[in-house]
């Protein structure tokens, strides 16, 4: 009897040994689900919406945004100082850095990482340095620990584009090995983007483990982390464009987050107690773009129907359609920003009588017909074509025929988007870096007003505010040049501001610590899961 009584709990020890053997090997898994923008997740390429939630946490940057703060704080760097004519940050390196191969983090990779970026000539360059030469000029590693940084003229927010992921730093040596190349030969001899879209190479949290377009992105722990560890050991990121399939799919446990759900899918779920509603207003702001070119804006290039386009647009219904808490700015600097004035009144901006007034007096009093493309994404889970349709009808009320041309983002309009090639269309845009210096490039002559065909010879004076602004440390002083720019544009640009995006998240009530970030579209490392 003694020795069956032994034998029984050996054998439960032995059972409860494997059960904890099993759970300590389990993995934690998030799983997440949205309509993804992103087609690169190399950070000298990436330029999208969505890309830097995952670039945000398989690579560092000297200074990031947290979710306790709105201003930049130390990251890779452990501290900065600034010459006294604004043009040299000597960066010092946080000493137990290291990257996900084992690789000490050192001056040498984020030299080697910056001038990468800075040479590729891809969108994401522009953060660093414009067409112009404007920006980083140098940038020196006289020791391990120590970055100086050299601009061509005072940036009021440098620190704040450190945060950007275009400033990610790569592990030189995987990336070299792999066909990276940082010189100014990098447009055509830079092999590494390809490697760079199915794995990582930085300092962050995760890494990298696959990427499928169309399906899903998947991220694994980075082991050799040398900072604080996330919770979650493994991060699935489907591919999942219809709303109501993320909406049915939170509700019944098989994703944790689902991120693009429309106003009244959200008012649907609002009673359950399985899933949490995080709401959070966002940067991102919906406009129309009207290219100044008439070769390629056609009608829409004439000054007088871009009034009329402005004054036909029913504000107020697109608010609705996009969902409560959606405002409409003044011109392109979102509300919230330093400098920002207060929001239209959107039940009185329309005024048909004067659209018409302004369309009377272009070469077309009679109306026209154009075309109108429009690409497949849906900012913040509300499709473009869906504004696109609304913009239609208002249109039509002053004679204006849009046709609408559906297109995928990554089959060509992207491209024609960047390229400022096209006409009249619908787009949105979230900000690079957390401050309003970065809506300055919708201003004439810089790289979004240039999509427009908004050379700065159209309007030398509102071209000469980019860099009044840039250079003016004072906030006070800052902020008042802010807003002039917004009372020029509000009525004179060829882009019209319909609307600025709230943004809601719902997530199972598992998880925890789901917050919207305006950098990162959500900050990853701090989901938890619910004790």
């Amino acid at each position: 009897m003694k020795k069956s009584f032994i034998i029984l709990v050996l054998l439960l020890c032995l059972s409860l040994s494997i059960m904890t053997a099993y759970s300590e090997s389990a993995e934690d898994v998030l799983v997440i689900a949205l309509q993804p923008d992103y087609f690169t997740f190399d950070p000298g390429y990436a330029y999208e919406l969505y890309a830097p939630m995952v670039i945000g946490v398989t690579y560092d940057t000297l200074y990031e945004i947290t979710p306790d703060s709105d201003f930049p704080v130390a990251q890779l760097a452990s501290g900065v100082k600034v010459s006294e004519d604004g043009l040299t940050y000597t960066f010092t390196l946080n000493p137990d850095a290291v990257f996900a191969s084992g690789n000490d983090v050192t001056s040498a990779d984020v030299k080697f990482s910056f001038e990468r970026a800075m040479n590729l000539q891809s969108n994401a360059s522009a953060l660093l340095v414009d067409a112009d030469g404007n920006g980083v000029v140098s940038i020196e590693a006289p020791d391990e620990d120590t970055v100086v940084i050299t601009l061509s003229q005072p940036d009021s927010s440098f620190i704040s584009k450190t945060t950007s992921t275009s400033y990610a730093v790569l592990d030189s040596a995987i990336v070299i090995e792999n066909g990276g190349v940082s010189d100014k030969t990098a447009p055509s001899a830079d092999k590494a983007q390809d490697y760079l879209n199915n794995t990582s190479a930085g300092s962050g949290p995760y890494i990298m483990e696959s990427f499928i377009a169309d399906d899903a992105l998947v991220l694994v722990k980075n082991k050799n982390y040398w900072g604080e560890m996330p919770e979650y050991d493994k991060i699935i990121i489907k591919d999942m464009p219809d709303a109501n399939s993320q909406l049915i799919s939170v509700q019944q446990g098989d994703i944790d987050i689902a991120f693009n759900l429309s106003a009244d899918q959200i008012t649907s779920v609002s009673s359950s107690s399985e899933v949490n509603i995080i709401s959070g207003s966002t940067m991102t702001m919906g406009f129309l773009l009207m290219h100044n070119d008439p070769a390629i804006g056609k009608q829409v290039s004439d000054p007088y129907v871009q009034k009329a386009v402005r004054y036909a647009v029913d504000y107020a219904g697109l608010q609705t359609i996009i969902g409560e808490g959606a405002i409409t700015p003044v011109s392109f600097v979102q509300y919230g920003f330093l400098g920002a004035l207060d929001p239209i009144d959107a039940a009185s901006a329309r005024d048909l009588d004067k659209a018409k007034k302004f369309l009377a007096q272009s070469p077309y009093p009679d109306g026209f017909e154009i075309d109108f493309p429009v690409s497949n994404l849906a900012p913040e889970g509300i499709p473009l074509t869906l504004i696109a349709e609304k913009v239609k009808a208002d249109l039509a009320e002053i004679g204006i025929t849009i046709n609408i041309i559906p297109q995928e983002w990554g089959g060509g309009y992207g491209d024609a988007y960047r390229d400022g090639t096209l006409g009249f269309t619908v787009m949105y845009w979230g900000p690079d870096y957390y401050d309003p210096n970065t809506q300055m490039a919708f201003l004439p002559g810089q790289f979004v007003g240039l999509r427009a065909g908004w050379t700065a010879d159209m309007n030398p004076e509102l071209a000469g505010m980019f860099d009044k602004i840039i250079g003016e440390p004072d906030l006070a002083k800052r902020a008042a040049l802010i807003e002039e720019v917004q009372r020029a544009t509000a009525e004179d640009s060829p882009f019209i501001v319909y609307a600025q995006y709230p943004k809601y998240i719902v997530a199972s009530n598992k998880v925890s610590n789901v917050e919207y970030s305006n950098i990162y579209r959500l900050d990853l490392t701090a989901v938890g899961k619910v004790k």
